[in-house]
């Protein structure tokens, strides 16, 4: 194995200063918005603002995915390509900020005179805003796998990522509903929410450029074209393993997503109450992170993986039995009075961020050493091959989450509406818990048949001697 050569840099070594891990970690913030809150929020924005129909909405979201599933792999490979000779600085700093402008631009409210055409816009600008954002998060990706050559460091590196998911969340999520409300509602707030979102996203993705462009990645003779790179991910059996579960639950997980606004909003009654459930998640999520470490050396990245997707697949089955209004319970600061349901979501919120966190975390660790794999066995450079096709399987399940979710609300009888939210049936409702509950835990649970064929060990990293 050698190194590319930049003045300046040295090849990594098996330890990572906390200082680099938080420089790499704080780009996910960005990264988490622009991958969550349109997953999230578009559905909502299109069918209360636009007045799109749940299942347009849906395809809207879709659409561009299907151009990202090429996209992806492509921009991997060109990456690894220009490794050698640029790194992967150039690409995060050139997709930051056109992602950060695309953000802003997808929740301008602009509509036309048929809910087709206006569909059809927002599906160009998601389009382009994804293939800018595709240009960050694939280098971004593969930068994991290159920062050392230690298997459990590297999870030590995806556990910083994993914090600043949550922090992504917590502001993607959590604080996108009540900042559309604090910028006064209406067009007005979505654009100031827009906006204020696309500058956290500028600056926290091009802070990973500062880790790159001192990084001397490990190079193992010249990448292959990109359907010899495409042919040797599927040939790689972990790799093809971990891609599958993943895509399955991440299916899941979008449905519900895309169900979150929804579900604070019509069947919980205060949307107010996302900020402490995703700040208790995100408590969760942090808490957690040294278990999860530790018990990943102790009994193995998939065993931690089924068990926590296990547990958190369990969890979900409880929302199912949620029922709108209910007694008063409590008053809490800044909520007021709080119903019975209520407190049941924010005891749920801590536990979902510890288990959520650690099938997650699991994931991300076991695709690095499946593309260290990867270099071992073939002796080539994949790494943005690799990570772009397992990008590309994760921006696809979060398409067709949420247009699985549109049918299933369609197909409930939710109304669509322009200028706000409208009242909704009982159907509709039971038609928000199915997307919230039953779904993404039905899904989860089939990922776990398929990661059950994953079989790859510390030693089976270890670079060949001779």
């Amino acid at each position: 194995m050698t190194y590319s050569h930049s003045g300046g840099v040295s090849p990594p070594t098996t330890a990572v200063s906390a200082g680099r891990m938080l420089l790499y970690g704080v780009g996910q913030v960005g990264a988490q918005i622009v991958r969550d809150s349109p997953t999230v929020l578009l559905p909502l924005f299109m069918t209360t603002m636009l007045g799109v129909s749940p299942w347009l909405a849906g395809l809207a979201i879709l659409i561009p995915k299907l151009w990202i599933i090429l996209c992806d792999p492509l921009i991997g490979s060109f990456s690894d390509r220009k490794k050698a000779s640029w790194g992967r600085a150039p690409f995060l700093l050139v997709g930051a900020p056109l992602t950060a402008l695309g953000f802003f631009a997808l929740f301008l409210p602009v509509t036309f005179t048929t809910e087709v055409k206006t569909a059809i816009y927002v599906a160009v600008i998601y389009t382009l805003t994804s293939t800018a954002y595709s240009a960050f998060l694939v280098p971004y990706m593969a930068l994991a796998s290159e920062m050392t050559t230690d298997t459990h460091e590297r999870t030590k590196i995806l556990a910083w990522r994993v914090v600043f998911t949550m922090v992504g969340v917590l502001a993607g999520v959590g604080f996108a509903q009540p900042l559309i409300g604090w910028a006064g509602g209406g067009a007005k707030g979505w654009t100031a929410m827009g906006a204020i979102f696309g500058v956290v996203c500028l600056v926290s993705m091009l802070t990973p450029a500062l880790v790159a462009r001192k990084l001397r990645a490990p190079t193992s003779g010249e990448p292959q074209a990109f359907l010899a790179q495409m042919t040797t991910a599927w040939s790689n059996p972990p790799f093809r393993t971990l891609l599958a579960a993943f895509f399955i639950q991440s299916v899941g997980q979008a449905a519900s997503y895309g169900a979150v606004a929804l579900m604070f909003l019509f069947v919980l009654g205060n949307v107010a109450l996302l900020i402490p459930f995703i700040l208790l998640m995100c408590a969760g999520t942090v808490a957690s992170q040294p278990l999860w470490v530790w018990l990943s050396r102790k009994i193995g990245k998939r065993a931690v993986f089924s068990l926590s997707a296990f547990a958190w697949a369990l969890l979900t089955f409880t929302w199912f039995v949620a029922k709108p209004g209910g007694p008063v319970v409590a008053h809490l600061p800044m909520l007021g009075d709080v119903t019975s349901e209520q407190i049941l979501a924010l005891v749920r919120a801590p536990l979902i961020g510890v288990l959520n966190s650690g099938f997650f975390l699991m994931a991300q660790s076991m695709l690095t050493d499946a593309v260290v794999y990867d270099r071992v066995r073939n002796g080539r450079s994949s790494e943005g091959a690799l990570t772009g096709v397992f990008s590309a399987s994760e921006k696809l399940a979060y398409a067709i989450g949420p247009f699985l979710g549109g049918v299933v609300l369609s197909a409930a009888g939710f109304h669509a509406s322009h200028g706000g939210a409208v009242a909704q049936g009982a159907s509709a409702l039971r038609g928000i818990l199915v997307n919230y509950s039953l779904v993404p835990a039905v899904f989860v649970l089939l990922s776990l048949l398929v990661i059950r064929a994953y079989h790859l060990k510390p030693a089976d990293l270890e670079p060949t001697q001779g």
